[in-house]
């Protein structure tokens, strides 16, 4: 008997974590996700640069397979504040596209360019997929923005 309630608590609790951890994905425009981490004010420098992602370096080689995107930050390039937020049907291409702009270009922040500040952005910089949509965060509150742009896409 013992056993029997054991077994089915067991059940019940792993199912229940396994549904409770699945959350649906909004399809919302990548504006809305732009206008919420602005309306909250999670960038701490002005001026600041607002591009379309296909337009921003690192990401010109896979500009195809976006299908909307910004990226935002700072426009004084001894503060590395990055928040590129992208809604692709490829995923993977997007996600290695900024995985090889985090290892290579971002290296000369890692290594102290502008201050420590810099390095603590690197070491915090957060690349993730949700759905379809692929976002880099490098900025020290990356977790911050990271939980604003949670909020817009997940229901």
């Amino acid at each position: 008997m013992k056993k029997g309630l054991l077994l089915f608590f067991l059940i019940l609790t792993f199912s229940l974590v396994g549904c409770s951890s699945k959350s649906k994905i909004k399809d919302v425009p990548v504006s809305d996700i732009k206008n919420t981490i602005l309306s909250n004010k999670l960038l701490d420098v002005a001026p600041l640069d607002d591009i379309p992602a296909s337009d921003f370096p690192a990401l010109r080689s896979v500009k195809d397979d976006i299908d909307e995107g910004f990226m935002l930050g700072a426009m004084i390039n001894v503060k590395l504040r990055n928040v590129i937020v992208v809604k692709t049907d490829k995923p993977e291409v997007v996600t290695k596209a900024l995985e090889e702009y985090k290892n290579n270009s971002l290296k000369l922040f890692a290594d102290g360019y502008g201050g420590e500040d810099n390095v603590e952005s690197v070491s915090n910089s957060i690349l993730k997929t949700v759905g379809k949509y692929v976002y880099f965060i490098a900025t020290p509150n990356a977790s911050d923005i990271e939980k604003t742009i949670l909020s817009v896409i997940q229901e």
